[in-house]
C-alpha cells in the first residue's frame, strides 16, 4: 500500500513538474490568489472579496499562502498535484477493497494519467476547485465502504463547500443506503448519521459568515446570483449536450478505455436491476449501485454549468475512472474464466497492453508539449509593479484578475473582476450588441465608487481597449460615474505601449491643481461654428458649442457636404422637442492611412450622444475606425438614428483621438448631417 502511495506521488509530480512554475493556467487561479490575499489581510469572502463559488477553496489557498508566501503559484500547482495523488490513492484503495489489487491499480493509473493528459492544459494544470471536489468525494466513498457514515457526510459537506454542484454527489450514498434499507430491512439511522455529518461543516460555515456580518452576502453571491443570473444563461438542452464532453474526450484519446467503461456500466446496470440475485450478488450490489449512482450524479454536477469546460468534468473523473477500472478488471476475470481461456486471456492481455502503450505515448507527448502563451496583461502588470509600492492598491475594470497576481498588488475593491458591475456572464451573453444591464448586481456600482474613493488606487487598468475576455463591450463611458472618476482623478499613461496590447493604464494624478489641456477646451470662433450647421427638414441649426483645436473645413466632396475636423473635436446642437431621425456619415480622409504616410493614424472613435432636457445621457452611436488595420474602415460610413421623443435636449457629435489618444494623422470628418424632426 505504501509503495503504491509513493509511486503515485512521484509519478504525478513527475508528470506535472514542468507546469509548476507557469505564471497562471486559467482565470480561476488568478481569482483564487487575489481573494486569498484579501482573506490574509483580515477580509471576509463575499463581504470584502467577491466570487460566486462556495468558500472552502479560497480559504485553502489563503492557508497555503500563509505557509508558502503570497502569490506563490508554484505552491498552488504543487497543491493540485498533491490532491490528484491523494485522489488516485483513494481510488486504489476503493478498487482494491471492491475487486482486488488489479482493479485498484487500474483506477489509480487511469486517474493519474487522465488528470494530466485528458483535458485542455489550461484546465488540467490549474488549481481548480474540482480537484478539491474529486478528493473529498473519493475519500467519502472510501469512508462509506468502511461504514464511517458521519465522517463520509463531513467530506461530502466539504465537497459542497468547494463547489455547489458537488451537492448532487450526496445522492450516491443515499441511493445505496435506500437500496440496503429496502432489501435488507435495516433501519434508516445511517441516513440520519450521513446527513448530520454533511450538515456539520455547512452549519459551521454559516455561523462564521453570520458572525462576520457577511451571511447575506454569502447567500447572494454563492447561491442567489447563480440561480438568478449565471445559471439561466444556459438552457436545459445545452446542459444535456455538455454531458457528452468526457465521452467525446475519451473517444478521441482513449477509445479502448471508453469501451471498457461502457461495458462496465452495462454490467453494473444489469446486476443492480436483476430481480433475483444470489447471496454473493446481494452483498456486492450496494457497492455497484454506489459507483453507478456516483457516476451519474458527478456527471450531472459537471454538466450543470452547461458550458462544457474541461475542468468541470474533473468532478466526474474519479467515478468514471473507477467504473472503467472495474470494466478492465472484469474483462481480465472473464477471460480467465471463459471456456476458451487459452484464447480469451491473451486477447485481454493485449487489450490491457495497448492501453498501457497508449498511456505511455500520451504522457511523453504531454511532457514535451510547449506551455500556453502568457496572458498579455503581464506587460502592463510589470509596469504597475515597477512604478508603485508593495502596499499600493490598484483596480482593474475588466474580467482580468490576472493583473492583481502579475502586478503583486492588492485590489482596491471587493470586485476582483468587474462582471458583477457590467452584467457580463462570462462565456455566455458576450455578443457585441447584447445589452447586459439586466445582470448588473443591484447597488454594486455605487458600492464600487465608494470603495475607490476610500482606497484611491494608484493605478486603474481599463481592459476595454481590446477583446480581453469580451471586455471591449464595456468602455468606461458605459459606466458614466466611473468615467467621470477617471477624468477627475487620473491621467492616461504609456498609451502607445499598452493600448495596442488591449489595455488603458490610468495613474492617479499627483496632488495640486490639475493642468488643463487647453487645445481641447478652445471654442471655435462663432463665425466659424455658424458654418457647421445641422441640416434639418424645416430649418438648419447652428451648434451651441463647437470645439476643434486643429481647425475645421466645410466643403463639398463627391456630392457630400463634408465637415472636415481633425480629431479631437465636438459639435453640440440644441434640438427642439418631439424627437425625429438623424442621418449622415463619417470617416477618414485617405491620406490618413496612406502607405506613404510616415506617421499614419492609429484610429479614431466617432460618438453621437443625446442628453435630453429631462436628464441622463444616451450614446446613440459609438464606432472605432482603424483604417490602417481594417480595410473595411476606409470606406465612407453611414448611419440612421432614431432620436427619443420628449422635451428636446442636446445632441453632441464627438470625434476622439482613439484609445491611445494619439491624434497624429486623425484626418476625420462628418458629412451630410441631417435632422428629420417630428412635429
Amino acid at each position: 500500500m505504501w509503495i503504491v502511495a509513493g509511486l503515485l506521488v512521484a509519478g504525478v509530480c513527475w508528470l506535472r513538474w514542468p507546469t509548476f512554475d507557469f505564471k497562471v493556467w486559467n482565470v480561476d487561479e488568478a481569482i483564487h490568489a487575489t481573494v486569498a490575499r484579501t482573506i490574509l489581510d483580515g477580509g471576509v469572502l463575499y463581504r470584502d472579496a467577491v466570487d460566486q463559488r462556495t468558500p472552502l477553496t479560497y480559504y485553502a489557498v489563503a492557508a497555503l499562502f500563509r505557509v508558502a508566501g503570497e502569490n506563490n503559484v508554484w505552491a498552488m500547482h504543487a497543491l493540485a498535484a498533491a490532491l490528484i495523488a491523494a485522489t488516485a490513492f483513494g481510488l486504489f484503495m476503493l478498487g482494491r477493497a471492491w475487486r482486488g489489487a488489479a482493479a485498484g491499480l487500474w483506477a489509480a493509473l487511469l486517474y493519474a494519467v487522465f488528470s494530466t493528459t485528458l483535458f485542455y492544459p489550461g484546465d488540467a494544470y490549474a488549481l481548480n476547485t474540482e480537484w478539491f471536489v474529486a478528493a473529498f468525494t473519493t475519500g467519502a466513498a472510501w469512508l462509506v465502504w468502511r461504514g464511517s457514515f458521519a465522517a463520509a457526510g463531513l467530506l461530502f459537506g466539504l465537497a459542497f463547500l468547494s463547489k455547489q454542484p458537488a451537492l448532487l454527489d450526496l445522492a450516491a450514498p443515499l441511493a445505496m443506503l435506500a437500496y440496503v434499507v429496502l432489501t435488507e430491512r435495516t433501519p434508516w439511522v445511517k441516513v440520519v448519521v450521513l446527513l448530520a455529518g454533511f450538515m456539520a461543516p455547512v452549519l459551521l460555515v454559516l455561523a462564521y459568515f453570520a458572525a462576520h456580518g457577511a451571511l447575506a452576502d454569502f447567500h447572494f453571491y454563492a447561491w442567489q446570483y447563480n440561480l438568478q443570473c449565471y445559471g439561466p444563461e444556459v438552457g436545459a438542452t445545452e446542459r444535456v449536450v455538455s454531458a457528452l464532453k468526457p465521452f467525446q474526450l475519451l473517444w478521441a484519446k482513449y477509445p479502448l478505455v471508453l469501451t471498457a467503461g461502457i461495458g462496465a456500466a452495462g454490467y453494473v446496470c444489469f446486476r443492480v436491476l436483476q430481480r433475483q440475485p444470489d447471496n454473493a450478488e446481494k452483498a456486492e450490489n450496494p457497492k455497484l449501485l454506489y459507483v453507478l449512482a456516483w457516476s451519474v450524479t458527478s456527471l450531472a454536477g459537471a454538466a450543470a454549468g452547461g458550458r462544457g469546460f474541461d475542468h468541470y468534468f474533473i468532478q466526474f473523473l474519479p467515478a468514471g475512472c473507477l467504473l472503467c477500472a472495474l470494466g478492465l478488471d472484469g474483462l481480465a476475470r472473464w477471460a480467465r474464466q471463459h471456456r476458451l481461456a487459452r484464447w480469451t486471456q491473451p486477447a485481454a492481455m493485449i487489450f490491457g497492453a495497448l492501453i498501457i502503450v497508449q498511456f505511455g505515448h500520451s504522457v511523453l507527448v504531454a511532457r514535451r508539449q510547449p506551455p500556453l502563451p502568457v496572458d498579455p496583461s503581464w506587460r502592463v502588470s510589470a509596469y504597475i509593479r515597477e512604478h508603485s509600492a508593495p502596499d499600493d492598491r490598484i483596480f482593474v475594470w475588466g474580467y482580468h484578475p490576472d493583473i492583481y497576481l502579475f502586478a503583486d498588488r492588492r485590489p482596491a475593491s471587493r470586485f476582483v473582476y468587474a462582471s458583477f458591475l457590467s452584467g457580463l456572464i462570462p462565456w455566455t451573453n458576450t455578443a457585441p450588441g447584447r445589452d447586459t444591464a439586466y445582470a448588473i448586481v443591484p447597488g454594486a456600482r455605487e458600492q464600487l465608487l465608494r470603495e475607490l474613493a476610500a482606497a484611491r488606487p494608484v493605478f486603474v487598468v481599463d481592459c476595454s481597449a481590446g477583446p480581453n475576455r469580451w471586455w471591449n463591450k464595456y468602455p468606461p463611458d458605459t459606466f458614466p460615474q466611473l468615467a467621470e472618476f477617471l477624468r477627475e482623478e487620473y491621467q492616461l499613461v504609456e498609451a502607445g505601449q499598452f493600448v495596442p496590447q488591449g489595455f488603458r493604464l490610468f495613474q492617479r494624478r499627483p496632488p495640486g491643481p490639475r493642468a488643463e489641456v487647453q487645445p481641447a477646451a478652445v471654442e471655435l470662433p462663432r463665425e466659424t461654428a455658424a458654418t457647421l450647421k445641422l441640416g434639418a427638414i424645416t430649418a438648419s441649426l447652428e451648434p451651441i458649442r463647437a470645439r476643434a483645436p486643429h481647425g475645421v473645413n466645410r466643403s463639398l466632396v463627391e456630392g457630400r457636404l463634408e465637415y472636415f475636423m481633425h480629431a479631437p473635436a465636438s459639435l453640440v446642437y440644441r434640438l427642439p422637442a418631439g424627437g425625429g431621425r438623424l442621418r449622415g456619415g463619417y470617416g477618414f480622409k485617405p491620406g490618413a492611412y496612406a502607405a506613404d504616410n510616415p506617421a499614419p493614424t492609429d484610429g479614431a472613435e466617432f460618438l453621437i450622444r443625446w442628453r435630453p432636457a429631462s436628464g441622463g445621457e444616451q450614446v446613440l452611436l459609438r464606432r472605432l475606425l482603424r483604417p490602417r488595420e481594417d480595410p473595411a474602415d476606409r470606406a465612407h460610413q453611414s448611419f440612421h438614428l432614431d432620436l427619443p421623443a420628449g422635451p428636446g435636449g442636446e445632441l453632441e457629435l464627438v470625434i476622439t483621438a482613439g484609445p491611445a489618444e494619439n491624434a497624429t494623422s486623425d484626418w476625420t470628418y462628418w458629412s451630410d448631417i441631417l435632422l428629420e424632426t417630428v412635429r
